[in-house]
Parts: structure tokens; C-alpha cells; sequence
């Protein structure tokens, strides 16, 4: 297996195969690291009480995604892209009054992962609710698909993203 072309070929995947309201970049510096993809999603909806009655007022919603190139993933480099994870989702995140959510989901694709990092990554959790900056709240999910084994791998948050992922990799 030829790590660089399978990389290629998944970022290329997952591109085409997200929703169209998705707006993506290649090669974008995110808090000091290249992602080779970066896609985001933005809605911006009038808030209803129950569902059905307007306020009056409008909410905002935002989903970021990132996907990187990592040929070899152990506990020590996982631990690394948590850290990095978690300052993306502090860089990146900014509530308002109107502020519904974001997601921030970090996406590992590797060709070694080291045994035992799955249940690693399934035990990392982290988000922030905002009542002081704004409102709404923020979480961040990660990934690590081993390109290999078509393995997909995530934290507690991520499952949601791993159905994104099963029918890509």
C-alpha cells in the first residue's frame, strides 16, 4: 500500500461524499497545523419555542472538519493530537448571544496504529458549554481511520462521525 496515494484517495472521498452545503479547502493552516482538508458548515436558522413558535431571534450553527496525514499513530502522537485538537476547538470556536453549537472534528488517517489505542481514543472527551461568552455549547470528535485495515476508530463523541466515515474509507 502506497500511504501518500491512499491519503489522496480518501481526502478526495470524503470531499465528494459530504453534504454540498459543506464549503472545503485544501492545505489550510489551522491552529499551526496543515490540514490537507478542512471543511465547514455553517446554518444560521430562526429560533422556535417548542419547535414551532417563533422567538424572534435567530441561532447559529457550525461544523468544522480536518483531516490529516499521520503514517504512524501511537499513544504519545495521540495524546499530541488531542492537545492540538482541543486548542482548534478553542481557536476556532466563537459563541455569541446566538449561538447554537459547533463541532469540531478532527480526522487522523494512518497506516500503523499502535494495539490498545482504540480504547485510548474511545475513553477522550472534551467540549465547553458557554453561558458567560454567549450560549450554546461546543464539542470535539475525533477519528483515526488506518488505511490499511479500514479501521475507523473514535472518542466517546465520535460515533456519529464514524458513520461519515464507514462508507468512504
Amino acid at each position: 500500500m502506497d500511504f501518500s496515494t491512499e491519503f489522496v484517495a480518501l481526502r478526495d472521498r470524503l470531499q465528494q461524499g459530504q453534504d454540498k452545503a459543506f464549503r472545503s479547502e485544501h492545505n489550510v493552516s489551522v491552529a499551526g497545523r496543515m490540514a490537507a482538508l478542512m471543511s465547514t458548515f455553517d446554518i444560521s436558522a430562526e429560533r422556535k419555542l417548542l419547535g414551532m413558535m417563533p422567538t424572534g431571534t435567530s441561532g447559529h450553527a457550525h461544523e468544522y472538519r480536518l483531516l490529516f496525514a499521520v503514517p504512524t499513530l501511537d499513544e504519545a502522537a495521540l495524546a499530541d493530537w488531542w492537545a492540538y485538537a482541543q486548542q482548534a476547538e478553542r481557536e476556532m470556536v466563537h459563541p455569541d448571544a446566538q449561538h447554537e453549537f459547533s463541532i469540531v472534528s478532527v480526522i487522523l488517517a494512518t497506516q500503523d496504529m499502535s494495539r490498545g489505542l482504540t480504547k485510548k481514543l474511545r475513553r477522550l472527551a472534551a467540549g465547553r458549554e458557554f453561558k458567560k461568552e454567549g450560549s450554546g455549547w461546543s464539542s470535539v470528535r475525533i477519528a483515526a481511520v488506518n488505511l490499511c485495515t479500514r479501521e475507523i476508530a473514535t472518542n466517546r463523541m465520535g460515533d456519529t462521525l464514524r458513520n461519515v466515515l464507514r462508507p468512504i474509507v
